[in-house]
């Protein structure tokens, strides 16, 4: 009996022993995509029934790699599989190939097709099993819309998508697919989607020099590290805000009594909370249903600028909501609460009130309106030009990291802006004076730092 050795370091293993059907990895480089992908393709091809139909797979059962191009794909896999598989005469598992078709044929009689997806046309026909799609973010999202996913019906076939991050995209929309399966489907023994996510520093054969040597290069730009090593979906947006404006600072810690806190080495000035509610989660029969996160944002407002003391985000429902938002009141004597109107602050409106009159801390609910303004322009205008005038600075805390991301990637439509809205809030909750004259025509900005 012919023997199969798969040799996977922990991160590989956790990919391969997942039982989802269609999983989505995020990896950096070096973190040896390829090489699971080629086990992942042999061990498909030695199958003979599929495991989610139950239906018998035939030779007319195809297993795919795809890769952005033709050229590519031969380049990466080719080489792998033959390795992976070996020869029949040399008691390996190929019994043909033909190079220039792109296909391996091994001892099963089932072939492993090498395709690119530079050429969507070549990619249609079979009724497949198995697909690998390496890379995705390089693709175009139709290759798997209207070609890879309906072939895959009549067997209710497997996919895995790996690759390295390149922005938000499809590839981006698919792993949080999988994430979203993730928290909803916990304890389902076959997923639909699953998603993973890797840095390259978790491959433990890569070299700890290297790794070393490329993290400390100063030459080469954060974005490039965190996408390239890290695996960050960040996206760059477009550059509307940097995050190299926004400064973090660690000043120490003040009196503590009770629950409220203060800071020493921040200036003098009136604290503001503003939330960005974004639904709540629910029970659906044995399924939690989660919407996007809700943000709870604390701010020191001062003529010396903003100071982001504390952001909290997550899917909490609207009793959990509501206790968050008078916890965040609490921590600081005097500070004001905002939220923006509408149903969301209705629904959670009497919640507030029963844990105001459970810890006696009264507040008046400020509510902040849209004014009919674009989000792009609102963010834009309350943080754009102070963030260029450093007059945003953070406290720093576990949040830091999340908020720059998204600062990073506004205004990109498929990134997350929650942080960055709930911030911009304060904008209409800060009381400044301003000194007018109904003589002059001439316009003058009411705030400079604002810009507008």
């Amino acid at each position: 009996m012919r023997q199969f050795a798969v040799e996977l370091h922990p991160g590989q293993a956790a990919i391969w022993n997942s039982p989802a059907r269609f999983k989505v990895v995020a990896a950096g480089r070096r973190f040896g995509k390829s090489h699971l992908a080629a086990y992942a393709l042999a061990i498909a091809a030695m199958l003979d029934v599929s495991k989610f139909s139950g239906k018998t797979l035939t030779s007319e059962a195809g297993v795919y790699y795809v890769a952005p191009t033709q050229d590519m794909a031969k380049r990466i896999m080719w080489p792998k599989l033959r390795v992976a598989l070996g020869y029949e005469r040399t008691g390996g598992f190929i019994r043909r190939e033909n190079t220039n078709d792109g296909w391996i044929e091994i001892i099963t009689g089932r072939k492993i097709y090498i395709k690119g997806a530079d050429n969507p046309d070549s990619l249609r026909g079979l009724g497949l099993s198995y697909v690998v799609l390496d890379e995705f973010a390089d693709m175009k999202g139709m290759i798997w819309d209207e070609i890879v996913e309906p072939a895959l019906m009549d067997y209710e076939g497997e996919a895995l998508f790996i690759g390295t991050p390149k922005g938000k995209n499809h590839f981006y929309k698919m792993f949080m697919r999988g994430l979203e399966y993730n928290q909803e489907e916990a304890g389902d023994p076959y997923p639909m989607y699953e998603s993973f996510h890797f840095k390259s520093t978790d491959n433990p054969y890569l070299n700890e020099r290297e790794l070393d040597r490329m993290l400390r290069n100063d030459d080469r730009p954060i974005e490039v590290v965190r996408q390239e090593i890290e695996a960050s979906f960040v996206s760059g947006g477009g550059k509307v805000l940097k995050p190299e404006w926004f400064k973090i600072i660690d000043p120490g810690l003040g009196s503590k009594n009770s629950s409220q806190i203060t800071h020493v080495g921040l200036p003098e000035g009136q604290i503001v909370v503003t939330v960005d509610l974004a639904g709540f989660a629910r029970q659906q029969g044995n399924r939690v249903v989660r919407t996007d996160e809700s943000v709870i944002a604390t701010t020191l407002i001062s003529p010396e600028g903003w100071v982001v003391l504390n952001i909290e985000h997550g899917h909490w429902d609207v009793r959990e909501t509501a206790l968050r938002i008078i916890k965040a009141c609490d921590r600081h004597v005097g500070c004001r609460l905002g939220i923006e109107k509408g149903a969301l602050a209705n629904a959670v409106q009497p919640y507030l009130e029963d844990y105001m009159r459970q810890f006696n801390r009264y507040v008046t609910v400020t509510p902040l309106a849209h004014g009919n303004t674009k989000k792009v322009d609102r963010i834009s205008w309350a943080l754009q030009g102070r963030g260029e005038r450093g007059k945003i600075r953070l406290l720093k805390g576990e949040w830091n990291q999340w908020f720059l991301d998204q600062v990073a990637d506004f205004p990109d439509p498929l990134a997350h802006d929650d942080g960055i809205d709930a911030v911009a809030y304060a904008d209409q909750m800060a009381q400044v004076g301003y000194i007018s004259d109904a003589d002059i025509d001439e316009w003058e900005p009411l705030d400079l730092e604002a810009g507008y």
